[in-house]
C-alpha cells in the first residue's frame, strides 16, 4: 500500500537535515560502509532521534523516494497523466541526483534500486484495481513489469546526463513507450483537473545536468 502523504511529511525538516548528513557522508565513502552512527555524528543528533524517524539507513533514501512519487509517478491514474506524474517525480528526484546516484551504488535487498521496482508495481497495480476497478489480467501484469523495468533503467540516465533532453522532453519519450493498453487505461485521471496540484517550473539546468 502506498505510504500516507500525512506521513511522508511528518518530521520533514529533521528527516531532510538526516537525508543531508548521509550526502555529505558519501562524499568520502560508499553508502554500504556508512554507519548509522556516522550519520547521527554527521548530523548531529542521538541514534534516538534517528530511529524516531528511521528504522535504518536505508529508510532515507526510500522515504525521500516515495516523497517524491508521492507527489507525481504514485499519482498517474489517479489525479495525474503519465506526463505529469514522471514530471513532478523526476522534478524532485533531480534535486537530489548526486544523493541518488551515490545510494544507488548499493546491491542490499532494501537498496533503492531493489526498492523502487517492488513499490512501483505495488502502486501501479493498485490503481488498476482499487481506483479504476479494472481486473488485473495477466496481460495487463505483463505491461506493468514492462513499464517499471523501462521506469528504472531509463530514468536515472536521464539524471546520469546519458540523454540530451529536457525533462519534458523526456516524460513524453516515456510515455510513449508505456504499453498502450495501460497507457489507455491510466491516462485519464480519475480526479477533476481543478483539483490537480500545480505543476514545478524546471530548474534551469534540467537540459544539461552535470
Amino acid at each position: 500500500m502506498d505510504e500516507p502523504s500525512s506521513s511522508l511529511m511528518d518530521g520533514f525538516q529533521s528527516k531532510m537535515h538526516i537525508l543531508d548528513a548521509l550526502d555529505r557522508l558519501m562524499r568520502d565513502a560508499s553508502f554500504d560502509k556508512i554507519t548509522v552512527t556516522e550519520i547521527c555524528t554527521e548530523a548531529g543528533i542521538s541514534r534516538a532521534t534517528f530511529y524516531r524517524y528511521f528504522k535504518d539507513k536505508f529508510a532515507i533514501p526510500q522515504w525521500h523516494l516515495n516523497f517524491a512519487y508521492s507527489r507525481g509517478a504514485n499519482e498517474i491514474g489517479r489525479t495525474l497523466s503519465w506526463r505529469e506524474g514522471y514530471y513532478i517525480s523526476e522534478a524532485t528526484v533531480f534535486e537530489k541526483r548526486a544523493f541518488y546516484t551515490n545510494v544507488a551504488r548499493s546491491d542490499d535487498y532494501n537498496a533503492i534500486d531493489n526498492y523502487a521496482p517492488r513499490m512501483r508495481k505495488r502502486t501501479i497495480a493498485a490503481t488498476v484495481t482499487d481506483f479504476h476497478k479494472h481486473p488485473l489480467t495477466e496481460h495487463l501484469r505483463f505491461q506493468i513489469d514492462a513499464t517499471v523495468e523501462m521506469e528504472v533503467h531509463l530514468l536515472p540516465k536521464w539524471h546520469y546526463g546519458m540523454y540530451d533532453a529536457s525533462l519534458e522532453e523526456l516524460c513524453a519519450w516515456m510515455a510513449d513507450i508505456v504499453p498502450r493498453e495501460l497507457f489507455k487505461l491510466l491516462d485519464t485521471p480519475l480526479m477533476p483537473p481543478s483539483t490537480k496540484p500545480v505543476m514545478p517550473k524546471p530548474a534551469e539546468a534540467f537540459r544539461s545536468l552535470i
